[in-house]
């Protein structure tokens, strides 16, 4: 197994992307904390998973709240003794033109896709730092390097994670952490559910899936101690297909 023991904090673990790198990064031998702000979510995986129960936990918080963020580290440290992999997932996008845009739809974004992926960062940092290893993975976007029509604050906010996933790479490589971005092109999650208040049109049949991301993390993870990868881009084969 790749990842025998590896303590790993998932955010955003409730559905989509999140729950597929929990699913498996416990194959390969993780103990994982899953955490969302979504009850029956974690309710049903602690249902369809009993028979691994030992190996993970799950926490429902709203990450964007500091107290939460509070919460997530007590818990991880109280069942687990430390951190090894930290896979910042949570996050959304509300898509308009900006000039239709809503503050509180850009403060709503901010607060959870960059905030949150700080305030949880910061705070496992100190124990990653003094066992002087850990890795940090970032699930970015497409979006994140490039403009996106309708997702002016969506993009913002990606743009904003990969700053800061550069940066802390230069930060905290002396201590033997490391820092990858994911950006993976369109998915086919809940991510673009039409509640959300419309999204990026693409076509599903040709869309990445969850696992397959999840499998970019897993690369970012499981690669040798002193080798790592600072960033990876996916996207389909074949769009056109």
């Amino acid at each position: 197994m790749k990842l025998e023991n590896k303590v790993t904090v998932i955010t955003g673990a409730g559905k989509g992307i999140g729950k597929a790198a929990a699913a498996l990064f416990l194959k390969e031998g993780a103990k994982v904390v899953l955490v969302s702000r979504t009850k029956k979510d974690l309710d049903k995986i602690r249902s369809e998973w009993k028979n691994h129960k030992a190996n993970f936990i799950t926490v429902c918080c709203d990450v964007s709240k500091e107290v939460s963020v509070k919460k997530i580290v007590s818990e991880t440290i109280k069942k687990f003794g430390t951190i090894d992999i930290l896979i910042n997932n949570a996050g959304f996008g509300i898509f308009a033109n900006l000039v239709d845009s809503k503050l509180k739809d850009f403060d709503l974004m901010f607060n959870t896709n960059v905030r949150a992926l700080y305030m949880i960062t910061k705070s496992f940092l100190p124990y990653m730092i003094k066992q002087k290893s850990g890795t940090i993975i970032n699930i970015a976007s497409i979006a994140g390097k490039n403009g996106v029509a309708t997702g002016s604050i969506y993009s913002a906010t990606k743009h904003a994670v990969m700053g800061l996933s550069r940066s802390l790479f230069f930060e905290v490589r002396k201590y033997n952490i490391r820092v990858a971005a994911i950006c993976p092109g369109s998915v086919n999650t809940a991510f673009f559910n039409s509640k959300r208040g419309g999204s990026i049109g693409f076509a599903k049949q040709t869309a990445l899936d969850a696992p397959s991301i999840a499998e970019a993390c897993l690369i970012a993870a499981s690669l040798p101690e002193n080798v790592t990868v600072h960033e990876i881009e996916l996207r389909p084969t074949n769009p056109q297909q």
